[in-house]
C-alpha cells in the first residue's frame, strides 16, 4: 500500500478520533460551567443572601454548599435545623463566619420552652463567646429572691414553679437549682445599647426572639469570590467554580481541576 493510500485509509480514523476529542471537552466543559451557574447567589422573602455554606435545595444543588447547611426559604423566612429542631435565621455575616438564628418556637408556639440544651456535636458550629447566658429553670418548689422572667406556662403542676433568669451562677449563690427538676442554657445575643432594665420589661418569648450567634468552621470563601469564582464542596474538598471550570482556591491561579491534554500523532 503506498502513502496515499495510507493516509487516505486512516483518514476516517482521525477525524473520528477528532470528533471524539473535541466532544468529550466540550461536554466536560459544559458541565463545569453548569456547576458556577447552579451555585449563584439566592436570597429568601426577608432578603437574605444565601450562598456558600449554606445552599437552598430545588434551588441550588448540594455542591454549592456544606453537608447539613441545607436552608429552607418558607413564609418569606429562613430556616435551619440543627439537632431537629427548627431555627430561623434572621441575619448571616458572611465575613466573620457567623449567623443569627433563633428558635422557630418562639414565633409559632403560645409557650415557648426549650426542653433541652442546644445541641451541635459533629456540626461545624459553635456557640458564639459574645451571647449572654439565659437560663431557664422548670418546676421549681420556690421562686427565687432574683430579677427573672417567670414562665407560668412551662409548669407541670400549680404548686411549682418555672422561671429564667440572666447570669444563673449570680442567681445560685442563693438559690438551689436543685429545687428544679430541669434546667436549660438557652444563649442569647443581648445587642448593644440594650439595657438590663429593658430586658426586665420583656417576657421570656421576647428575649427568645433576640435569637444567638452561631460561628462556623470552615474554607474562607472570599478569595475565591474575589477572584470571580462562587464557592463549592465536591467529593469531601472545597472548590472554587468559576467561568471556566472549578479551581482549588481562586480562579485563574493554574491550579484548573481535572486538566488534561491529549497528543495524537
Amino acid at each position: 500500500m503506498d502513502l496515499q493510500n495510507l493516509f487516505m485509509s486512516s483518514k476516517p480514523f482521525h477525524i473520528c478520533i477528532f470528533f471524539f476529542i473535541f466532544f468529550t471537552l466540550a461536554k466536560h466543559t459544559l458541565s463545569l460551567d453548569t456547576k458556577f451557574q447552579a451555585c449563584m447567589p439566592r436570597t429568601c422573602g426577608n432578603g437574605l443572601n444565601i450562598s456558600y455554606p449554606f445552599w437552598i435545595p430545588h434551588e441550588q444543588e448540594s455542591f454549592c454548599g456544606l453537608p447539613n447547611f441545607e436552608v429552607i426559604c418558607r413564609d418569606r423566612n429562613l430556616f435551619f435545623s440543627i439537632s431537629n429542631v427548627e431555627y430561623i435565621i434572621k441575619d448571616i455575616f458572611y465575613a466573620n463566619h457567623s449567623l443569627l438564628i433563633a428558635n422557630a418556637a418562639a414565633y409559632k408556639d403560645t409557650c415557648p420552652a426549650p426542653l433541652h440544651n442546644i445541641s451541635i456535636h459533629r456540626t461545624q458550629l459553635d456557640i458564639s463567646s459574645d451571647n449572654s447566658d439565659f437560663s431557664i429553670f422548670y418546676n421549681c418548689t420556690s421562686l427565687p429572691d432574683y430579677p427573672i422572667f417567670e414562665i407560668e406556662c412551662a409548669s407541670n403542676r400549680s404548686h411549682l414553679y418555672s422561671f429564667a433568669v440572666f447570669h444563673k451562677e449570680a442567681l445560685e449563690q442563693n438559690y438551689s437549682s436543685g429545687s428544679c427538676q430541669s434546667l436549660v442554657d438557652v444563649p442569647v445575643d443581648v445587642q448593644s445599647g440594650v439595657n438590663f432594665t429593658s430586658l426586665l420589661k420583656m417576657n421570656h418569648t421576647e428575649i427568645m426572639k433576640m435569637g444567638f450567634l452561631l460561628n462556623w468552621s470552615g474554607h474562607d470563601c472570599s478569595s475565591c469570590q474575589i477572584s470571580g469564582g462562587r464557592c463549592g464542596f465536591d467529593n469531601d474538598k472545597f472548590l472554587c467554580f468559576c467561568q471556566g471550570g472549578p479551581h482549588l482556591k481562586i480562579c485563574n491561579d493554574g491550579n484548573f481541576v481535572g486538566r488534561f491534554i491529549i497528543i495524537i500523532e
